[in-house]
């Protein structure tokens, strides 16, 4: 009997399960839960129920001769039925889609193709039998409920009838109207025809269509765009009727029930203001009098748009988001016409204009409710806009006076090159910082944070600003330097106690300004750089930015010490030694790894001053400095027993320097320059062999490479030679310490030298001294080594002997 709660078997399509299976490998069917559960207890059921009908059919059947069972033929699974790629409905969409385009195209076709043979009336009286034709389709459809189909007729007849129309009017049937008012006519025609067939529409089983409501769209348009030539009365006046256009299609489209209609019209509504705000603004491009911007209505425009605006912000049905846009869009026309006048008037009035629209919308802000604060927002951010050019304008007048010229030209009480401007224009700098930094304030109110935020940067931003008017009004170098360096005081201490990174960035900027503006006097130079100076050591002594202090002291210093050298008239070639000599003991007396970079810096350009200041190459200076950098260096590591590495920084730079001497003698002896070095290095290496490092290699190879290498390249490009002769020796004594000591780096090291050049003498080794020297060399090595492996070996001996001892 077949039996249907089979563990082994999937309920739903009988494939066969594994023990302990979650789910069917074959359909997917979930087999845990409380689901699958009952489930199998009701199949349970189903098998006791099986089984009690076979026990009922057994009872009354008459018995029968024995049959022999039917082969067991396994019951093979249905196929599971392939799921369609698209719905059922969406098939007759695409084909009705095709269809209604394939009719359009074909009317088009008819048009071009037909138009010599039955002439403009003939295709006209066709296209109206199709169209007809194509109604009487749509109304069929329509009551049968057919939607896709209606819609694809629907836009058929539509489109039809607009090539109706246009063949009526072609044909002579309309009368003589003009090209631009054929289209008023047959868009508001083709509209009223759409939006009616979609009225009729909503009464059938079918419901309110879409395509026509799409067509009344495009009629409308096609409506707005004939009227500029059917309206003489220019772009504003036809743009504006376009507009209200749009708007009764709006309001019908709304009345009407028709939503696709009136998001249609209402964004033609949207495109057809822009175009109108447009021409307002281009109208302001000529005479901006009083008298030709209202007395001939120049504006009238803008303000048409600015009412149109400030209607949609009335009814209170629209969301409040959007009254606020509208608020705000109109508020900032109408400040546009207002203001319109000022345009061709001087920079100092049209900046006042902006103060006053900053003020104005920033005191009424503090007074409208929640959201319409942002009606302030859009003028306070035009206007401060306008601000900001003039600032930037100014900013780059007077940093450009103050840095552009050429290094310690001037004197104290030269006056700086100021603008040719009216003596009112400079105020518009910190009067345009004010006026930003009200228009942030009235931004941060507006979003509902505290606007007094704003105060400590707008205060800091109108400081810097007026200490560039003593610039702008040609002052005194002596005066707008120092004012520059005021300020940039000012915010270093306001940033140091408030802890606010802007003003510590500010104060930098107004720093480097007053340090490149300082460059156009010798004195003025001085004067900043001591000011830096003593500000850094001061931040170093009393712990706060000491790290700041720690790195800005040695350069400012440098750069103080050498401009006082110039000051007193000392020779180029000497400003370099008092330098090196204060940052020696700076140095010296506070180790430090950020004062030594700096100061590593500061001598590096002051020495290439020195060196290179006079337009020749000072050699004999650069072995002077470079000696006196490398002491400073050696003492360091010698008094300090954390700077113990400054002394390999002395010994290269004292290396440096007798290689720059010996150049400039003339020296062209290459062991001149290595071998000193390389004692050091040797000397050094041993003294810590001595003290306990095991390793000779790690502490004599370096001095031993420098010692040997250098001689050894000139060796093997010229054998013959007294080089050659005392290299010899100095790989055998080499190789005689190594044996004596036991250090592997000299054995080797002598022993791998030696054999280069025992090889490379070879084919020179005609003469007698030659190969007698090196033929004893070898008799000696020879006998040490058979000595030494006899020893090893009677050392060996003795020790097994000894080890055999009981």
């Amino acid at each position: 009997m077949f039996t249907y709660a089979d563990a082994q078997a999937c309920p739903g399509c009988r494939a066969p399960l594994a023990p302990s299976t979650p789910s069917c490998g074959l359909c997917g069917l979930s087999l845990s839960g409380p689901d699958a559960g009952r489930m199998f207890a009701l199949l349970k059921q189903v098998d006791q129920a099986v089984a009690g009908m076979y026990a009922a059919a057994d009872r009354a059947r008459v018995p029968a001769p024995p049959q022999p069972a039917p082969a067991y033929v396994p019951m093979q699974q249905p196929a599971q039925a392939a799921r369609s790629a698209m719905s059922s409905a969406t098939v007759p969409k695409i084909l009705l889609g095709l269809g209604a385009m394939c009719l359009l195209v074909a009317a088009l076709v008819f048009l071009a193709v037909a138009w010599a043979m039955l002439g403009v009336e003939g295709r006209t009286i066709v296209l109206a039998v199709f169209a007809s034709v194509a109604g009487v389709l749509t109304v069929v459809v329509a009551r049968r409920g057919l939607r896709a189909g209606a819609e694809s007729l629907a836009a058929v007849t539509l489109g039809i009838f607009a090539l109706v129309l246009n063949g009526a009017w072609r044909s002579g049937w309309l009368g003589s109207i003009g090209e631009e008012p054929f289209l008023v006519v047959a868009g508001l025609t083709v509209a009223v025809a759409a939006v009616a067939a979609t009225r009729w529409a909503a009464t059938m089983p079918v419901g309110a269509l879409i395509s026509p409501e799409v067509i009344a769209i495009l009629g409308v348009a096609t409506a707005a765009l004939g009227l500029p030539g059917t309206i003489d009365a220019g772009e504003a006046v036809a743009t504006l009727a376009a507009l209200s256009l749009f708007a009764v299609a709006a309001v019908a489209g709304h009345s009407l029930g028709l939503r696709f209609l009136t998001i249609g019209a209402l964004c033609g509504a949207g495109f057809a203001w822009l175009v109108l705000v447009f021409l307002g603004v281009l109208r302001l491009d000529g005479e901006l009098s009083l008298a030709h911007l209202w007395g001939d209505l120049a504006v009238w425009p803008l303000v048409v748009a600015a009412a149109l605006a400030a209607a949609v912000a009335v009814p209170r049905r629209i969301p409040a988001e959007a009254r606020v846009a509208a608020a705000a869009t109109a508020a900032l026309l109408g400040t546009l016409v207002l203001a319109a006048a000022v345009f061709d008037e001087s920079p100092t009035r049209i900046a006042l204009v902006e103060l006053a629209v900053v003020a104005a919308y920033a005191a009424i802000a503090t007074r409208l409710p929640g959201l319409w604060k942002w009606v302030c927002a859009a003028p306070s951010v035009i206007a401060a806009l306008g601000l900001g050019v003039s600032v930037v304008r100014l900013a780059a007048v007077a940093v450009g006076d103050l840095v552009l010229n050429e290094p310690w030209s001037r004197g104290l009480l030269d006056r700086v090159d100021a603008p040719d401007v009216p003596l009112t224009w400079p105020l518009l700098l910190p009067a345009g910082v004010i006026g930003i930094s009200v228009t942030v304030a009235t931004l941060m109110h507006c979003s509902g944070r505290l606007a007094r935020w704003v105060i400590v940067p707008g205060t800091a931003a109108a400081v810097v600003a007026l200490t560039l008017l003593p610039t702008l009004y040609g002052a005194p170098l002596v005066l707008a330097v120092g004012a520059v360096v005021a300020a940039a005081g000012a915010l270093t201490v306001t940033a140091l106690r408030l802890r606010r990174v802007d003003l510590g960035v500010a104060a930098i900027v107004m720093t480097v300004l007053a340090l490149l503006g300082g460059l156009a006097s010798d004195w003025a130079t001085a004067g900043v750089l001591t000011v830096i100076t003593a500000a850094a050591i001061a931040a170093e002594a009393r712990g706060k930015q000491a790290a700041a202090g720690v790195l800005l002291a040695p350069l400012t210093g440098a750069a103080l010490i050498w401009t006082i050298g110039h000051l007193v008239d000392l020779d180029t070639v000497w400003r370099a030694l008092p330098v090196l000599l204060v940052l020696g003991i700076a140095i010296v007396a506070r180790p430090d790894v950020e004062r030594e970079v700096a100061a590593g810096a500061a001598a590096f350009l002051a020495v290439a001053g020195s060196v290179l200041g006079t337009g020749t190459f000072e050699q004999t200076w650069l072995a002077i400095y470079l000696t006196l950098a490398g002491v400073v260096c050696t003492v360091s590591a010698l008094l300090h027993r954390d700077r113990r590495t400054l002394a390999w920084v002395g010994l290269a730079l004292l290396t440096l320097a007798q290689w720059v001497r010996l150049e400039q003698l003339g020296v062209g002896t290459v062991e001149a320059y290595t071998l000193p070095l390389a004692l050091v290095l040797l000397v050094v290496g041993t003294v810590a062999l001595l003290r306990g490092d095991d390793s000779s290699i790690s502490t004599l190879s370096p001095g031993l490479g420098l010692a040997l290498v250098p001689s050894l390249l000139l060796v093997l490009m010229d054998p013959v030679g007294l080089r050659a002769v005392l290299l010899g020796l100095a790989c055998i004594v080499l190789v005689a310490i190594g044996l004596a000591r036991g250090w592997a780096a000299p054995l080797l090291a002598g022993a791998s030298v030696g054999a280069l050049l025992v090889l490379r003498q070879a084919t020179f080794a005609q003469v007698i001294p030659q190969w007698m020297l090196i033929g004893l060399v070898g008799v000696a090595l020879t006998i040490v080594g058979v000595t030494w492996e006899q020893r090893l070996q009677e050392f060996r001996k003795a020790s097994a002997y000894v080890r055999g001892l009981r």
